[in-house]
């Protein structure tokens, strides 16, 4: 009796070990869980901006307005016979 006793201890023993402390541990599971979770929110993020900038091309690519706009805003560029004026306050 006392054999099987010892034997059955052993077993647990590396169980609870396994189950604390090994590569696939509670514990484990519940860092990469956390870290899924945090990654899925992050692509959903980077998709939402990869939709926003395919919409900014696909207008670059079809409105000459918006070509116009962004020229004259990020570059300071002017047509003909135009005069640019810069306020500085």
């Amino acid at each position: 009796m006392n054999k099987i006793i010892i034997v059955l201890s052993f077993f647990l023993a590396i169980l609870i070990y396994k189950f604390i402390f090994s590569d696939t541990s509670y514990f484990e599971y519940q860092i990469l869980k956390n870290k899924v979770i945090n990654l899925k929110e992050e692509n959903k993020k980077l998709s939402e901006k990869i939709e926003i900038l395919k919409v900014e091309i696909e207008n670059l690519i079809n409105g000459h307005t918006v070509i116009e706009e962004k020229a004259r805003n990020e570059l300071g560029l002017t047509k003909e016979k135009e005069t640019f004026y810069q306020i500085l306050e």
